[in-house]
This record gives C-alpha cells, sequence and structure tokens, in this order.
C-alpha cells in the first residue's frame, strides 16, 4: 500500500506562512500523530525546493529536485503521511501540474490541498507582499485589472482536479470566519487530517507575515523605484515594518482591513469573479447556493482615504529614516537627486514626491497630481452636436456643480483651452499631470499658479483655434482661470461637459482615475446631415479617418462609426465608470434614461424631482432628419452599425 502524500500548494496570501511555521515547530507533534514534514527540501520551513513550478528569478539560485530525486527519498519516512508545503505549486502551468500529479502518485496516495481568499482580498494582500519584497514599482490601481485574470480559480484548480482521484482536491475558504475553530492552523489539521490540536501542539500568535501601513506602503513604493541595491531596500524595509508597527497597531493583524483599492474597484473584482467562484463552491465544497466567501462585500459609498502620500506622512517616515538610519537616507537623497529628471516615468514620479521630505522645501520640485478627493469627477463627452448641452442641463438639475467659464452651448472652455488641440495628444503623461492640476485647481481650489503652470497656460493661449473657438474667448478663459477665486469645493459631485474629453479618454483616465464618463449618442443618420462637424474638419478627422475627411455627410457619418467603435473599445478599460447614454432613448423615454443616468452618477434625488425633470424633455424637431435624404449615399454597413447600435434607420 503505497503512503500518503499530502501536498499543500497555497495560495500565497492565505496563511501559508503560518501554516509552515506551525509545521515546522511542530515536527515532533505530527510524527506521534503519523504525519511526517520533511526538512528535506525545505527552505524557511517551506517545501520550495521540491515544487514543480520554478520562478524565473530563482532559476538559478536554488537548486529545485526533481520528482524522481525527492520521492524515493521521502517514501522511506517511518510515518504513513507526509506533508509537503509551498505556496510556489499552485503556479504550475497546466501541462507541468498535470505531469507533476501523475509523477508523484507513482509513488504516493496523493491529495492536493489549497485555500482560496477572495479576490479582492488576495491581489492587494499580494500587492502588498511585493511592495515589501522591492520588485512592485507601479500603483495598484493601474494594474489591478490585470491580476483578476491571474486569480482565476477554475482554471488554477483543473488541472489539480483533473489529475487526482475524486476527493483527493481539498479546497477551503481562506476566512477567518469558516476556519475551524476560528484558526488556519485548526482548519488544516481538521480538514485534512480530520485532527483536534492539543495541548501537545505549540502555538505562536504572531503575526508571520506583517504588512506595511498604507502610507509606509506608499512610501516603499516609491523607494522601490528609486533604490536598485537589494540590501539598501531591504534596511528600507525593516525600517519602515518598524514604523508600520508603531503607527498602525493593524499592520500587525493577520486580517488586515485597510484597503489599497476603493470600494468600487473591488466591487469590480467581486463582480467580476462571481460566476467563477459559485461554480468552485458548488463543484469542491458541495454548496448548492455557490456561496465560497461570507465576508460581507465593501458599500459603494463606503468611506475610502486613497492611497495618495501626504506631504505630513512623507515628512514624518523620513524623519522616523533619518534618527535610525541616517545613511541610508542619505543613499535616498542621492538618488533622489539623481532620477528627479530622469525620463523614466516612475523614477522621476518617486523622486519628485520624496524630494520636499528627504532634500527640504527649498530644494523640493512640485509635484503636480490630481488628489483623490478631486480624482472623481463626471465628465460629459460625444460628437459634437450629439446633445450633450441637454445632457449637462439635467444633471445640473441634478445637483451636480458644473463650474469654470463656460460659453453658450455650456462647453468648459477651461477644459478647451488647456486640452482641445491637436498637439495635446504629444504631451507627456507629466506634462498631462500639471495641466490636469492646473484645470483642477481653477475648478475646485484656486489656489495661486506657479510660474512654471502660468507659462503652460501661456502655451496653451497660442494655439489658435478659430473658427470653433475665437481667440478672445481663449484669452477670456485664460484670464478667468488666473482669477479663479480661493476656495475648496468638496461637491460630492462635480464635473464638466466638452464634447472633445471623448478623444481625451486615456488621458483623462490616467489623470482623475474615479473619472464617471458620459458619452452621449445621437442616431448617426441624424448626425451625418448636422451642421455641426468641427471634431471632423478642424480637429481629429484625420487622426480617426483615412482617407477623405471633408465634411461630408458619408464622412460625417463615418467619423461617428470611427468613434462610437473607439468608444466600445473603453468598455473594459473604465467598466462601470463608462456610460453610454442614447441622446434618442432619453427623448422618447426620458423617465428610463433619466433613472439610469441619476444611478451611474450616483445621485440621490427624490421621484419628484426625477419626473419633473423627465416632463421638461422633448425630441427636437432635428431629430429624424435623415429621412429627408438619399440614404444611398452611405455604405450599406455603415447604415447596418447604426441599426446595430438600436437607432432608427428607416
Amino acid at each position: 500500500m503505497k503512503k500518503k502524500l499530502y501536498l499543500h500548494i497555497g495560495m500565497g496570501k492565505t496563511g501559508t506562512t503560518a501554516l509552515q511555521n506551525f509545521f515546522w515547530e511542530n515536527r515532533r507533534a505530527l510524527a506521534r500523530n503519523d504525519v511526517c514534514y520533511p526538512k528535506y527540501g525545505t527552505v524557511s520551513n517551506a517545501h520550495h525546493l521540491l515544487s514543480p513550478h520554478v520562478p524565473r528569478f530563482l532559476e538559478d539560485e536554488w537548486s529545485f529536485q526533481s520528482v524522481d530525486e525527492w520521492a524515493p527519498r521521502l517514501v522511506k519516512s517511518k510515518e504513513n503521511r507526509i506533508l509537503l508545503s509551498s505556496e510556489l505549486m499552485a503556479w504550475a502551468d497546466e501541462a507541468r501540474a498535470r505531469r507533476f500529479c501523475a509523477q508523484v502518485s507513482a509513488h504516493f496516495d496523493l491529495t492536493v490541498v489549497v485555500y482560496l481568499r477572495r479576490q479582492d482580498n488576495i491581489i492587494m494582500a499580494s500587492y502588498n507582499q511585493q511592495i515589501k519584497a522591492g520588485p512592485q514599482r507601479r500603483r495598484i490601481d493601474l494594474i489591478y485589472r490585470k491580476q483578476i485574470e491571474r486569480f482565476d480559480f477554475p482554471k488554477i484548480l483543473a488541472p489539480w482536479s483533473d489529475s487526482l482521484e475524486p476527493g483527493k482536491l481539498i479546497v477551503r475558504p481562506y476566512e477567518r470566519q469558516q476556519f475551524h475553530g476560528g484558526d488556519i492552523r485548526r482548519d488544516f489539521m481538521k480538514h485534512v487530517f480530520n485532527l483536534e490540536l492539543g495541548e501537545d501542539f505549540n502555538f505562536n500568535d504572531q503575526n508571520s507575515n506583517p504588512r506595511l501601513s498604507l502610507a509606509a506602503g506608499e512610501y516603499k513604493r516609491m523607494v522601490n523605484c528609486l533604490v536598485d541595491d537589494a540590501d539598501s531596500n531591504q534596511r528600507f524595509n525593516r525600517v519602515l515594518m518598524e514604523y508600520s508597527a508603531e503607527q498602525d497597531a493593524s499592520s500587525t493583524s493577520v486580517f488586515s482591513s485597510q484597503s489599497v483599492l476603493s470600494p468600487a474597484q473591488r466591487l469590480e473584482i467581486i463582480e467580476a469573479t462571481r460566476e467563477a467562484n459559485e461554480f468552485v463552491a458548488r463543484k469542491y465544497l458541495s454548496r448548492p447556493d455557490g456561496r465560497l466567501f461570507e465576508e460581507p462585500e465593501p458599500e459603494p459609498d463606503q468611506a475610502w482615504d486613497g492611497l495618495d502620500l501626504s506631504e505630513e506622512a512623507a515628512a514624518g517616515m523620513t524623519d522616523y529614516i533619518r534618527a535610525r538610519e541616517p545613511r541610508l537616507l542619505d543613499h535616498l537623497a542621492e538618488q533622489i537627486e539623481h532620477y528627479r529628471n530622469a525620463l523614466a516615468y516612475q523614477k522621476r514620479h518617486a523622486a519628485r514626491i520624496l524630494s520636499r521630505s528627504v532634500l527640504g522645501a527649498a530644494d523640493a520640485t512640485p509635484v503636480y497630481r490630481v488628489e483623490s478627493g478631486d480624482a472623481s469627477p463626471i465628465v460629459i463627452g460625444g460628437v459634437g452636436g450629439s446633445g450633450t448641452r441637454l445632457v449637462i442641463s439635467l444633471l445640473r438639475k441634478m445637483g451636480v456643480s458644473f463650474g469654470g467659464e463656460l460659453n453658450d452651448s455650456l462647453d468648459n472652455l477651461w477644459f478647451s483651452l488647456l486640452f482641445v488641440r491637436r498637439s495635446i495628444l504629444l504631451q507627456s503623461d507629466e506634462e498631462m499631470d500639471k495641466l490636469a492640476w492646473l484645470f483642477t485647481n481653477g475648478m475646485r481650489h484656486g489656489v495661486e499658479l506657479t510660474q512654471e503652470l502660468r507659462s503652460l497656460l501661456d502655451v496653451a493661449c497660442q494655439y489658435d483655434r478659430s473658427p470653433v473657438i475665437p481667440r478672445e474667448q481663449l484669452l477670456q478663459a485664460r484670464e478667468s482661470l488666473l482669477a479663479a477665486p480661493l476656495r475648496n469645493r468638496r461637491d460630492e459631485h462635480w464635473g464638466w461637459k466638452e464634447p472633445n474629453s471623448h478623444v481625451l479618454l486615456p488621458q483623462l483616465d490616467r489623470c482623475f482615475p474615479q473619472m464617471k464618463f458620459v458619452y452621449v449618442m445621437r442616431n448617426g443618420l441624424d448626425m451625418a446631415f448636422s451642421d455641426n462637424h468641427n471634431q471632423l474638419q478642424y480637429f481629429w478627422g484625420d487622426l480617426m479617418l483615412e482617407g477623405d475627411t471633408s465634411p461630408t455627410p458619408r464622412n460625417l457619418l463615418r467619423y461617428w462609426i470611427a468613434s462610437h467603435k473607439r468608444m466600445q473599445g473603453f468598455r473594459q478599460r473604465l467598466g462601470h465608470r463608462l456610460h453610454f447614454l442614447s441622446f434618442d432613448r432619453l427623448c422618447l423615454d426620458p423617465e428610463g434614461e433619466l433613472e439610469a443616468l441619476r444611478e451611474f452618477a450616483g445621485i440621490q434625488i427624490s421621484k419628484k424631482v426625477m419626473a419633473q425633470l423627465a416632463d421638461k424633455v422633448s425630441p427636437p424637431a432635428t431629430m429624424g432628419r435623415f429621412r429627408n435624404h438619399d440614404l444611398s449615399i452611405f455604405d450599406p454597413a455603415d447604415v447596418e452599425f447604426v441599426r446595430q447600435l438600436g437607432f432608427d434607420v428607416e
């Protein structure tokens, strides 16, 4: 009869370090229960050297062993049950996992154990771990969507499940409320070995893997961008861990309550993985209701402080490091001096953020970045003439603040001045950050501008936008932006309307990461016969279309289609933050479309007011004007595209 091998494959950030330390410290107690936790193949109490998955950065660092090397040795153990643990194993690709199971099963009766953590939590925990380890340099809001694919649990489990006998894959949720006895060590021993832990087992309740506080994590991320030397980087880690433990008691808690993702981002992850998790719950845990995790989901309007590192927090950590590791801070100062004008954005940005506290205010370079409290405007855009003026009028009456210098069409001329010019597409991220800060400052704060920003404003005025935006309007916009009163606007809902905003959506999304974008659509055939062809003729026509871009009805329709297809491509990027509003449906069913708009914007307003707004919406005389024209001039495929979007083409 084959001996039993229990393979704990993780996953990472599901208490694996705590379990491995527990197994290691209790090897004698385990042996008394006929379980061997071998020393062979271990690194830091885990059997990483026996893993079928070999990370590239460890290929030349560790001596990994094949099954044929380690299995004959472990099968000689005097205990009948052998336990191995390594979170590296969960990341074996499908072919390696299947081959590994087949090879191990030739020697042992194999059982695999894996703990799963809800994806929003494991993504955040993994991100924090990577910051501590050193390689993570990017903000989580730029990478979390890619991580969703990484934690596709059915895909991860499939090769193990398919390679084992029924019941030989033990799947457990990583949640304290679901642990047997409220403890993962007791949970593991109960569900894997059917053992209740008694006094003969040693329990060390110290957190095996404490985290950095939110502020310290962001500070360390910037250090990662600047300090490449591994030893120096880890010295920063140690001192910032000490700082976190002193300043934030929860940083030493196993189950952290702090979030590096906003409630909306977490809900996006939860929704994207809901179906997969229900499948896992039904298949592997025999739960008919499909409920894998019990932790309450975050509320959409739950308070969240954001990730931005305040000057006060940065100064506090810098002083803490200076008092304990002055030479380390000297090294950081050298790196800041070296990188604050670097071409690499991450290095340059990190250097400028930390320069004020490390080098002193006199030597610091201003960092222009929209604050988290200003990063969620409601933006209205669309092809010119699509009905954006009606939409801003309705949102204003719902309570959204649309300030700034406005023209007769309620377009924000401050935005037009700074952003509506072809050269804007050639601006660097740093220049866009400055322009976004300048614009937001005028809309929300009115702080006096530095000479650097005044110069950017002067440059923007040099670009002639006639006849769309007469020069006198640009100059007036410049003067009113410079004269924006000092204030601290904290309107719950604010934003701007400028039809051209849709062309700059990727840049705006980076500068305003919580932005909600309303893309107004009007029947493309009606738009083809519109007098408003400014976007096509004066700004973006030859960027959107190939060939002839003269403002003919055929080209106006081509431009409309190109714009709509481009916006559809942003659905995955913005997710719930992108709303396609049909002007035609708004005119025909104002109550339904207004309710959808209200819900998208997150506005609380009475049904009575909503009904009053709906009563004031009526179709314009130009609606359906395409019926007065010969549609044979259009490519039938273009007309079909309009129909597929739900518009009338008859």
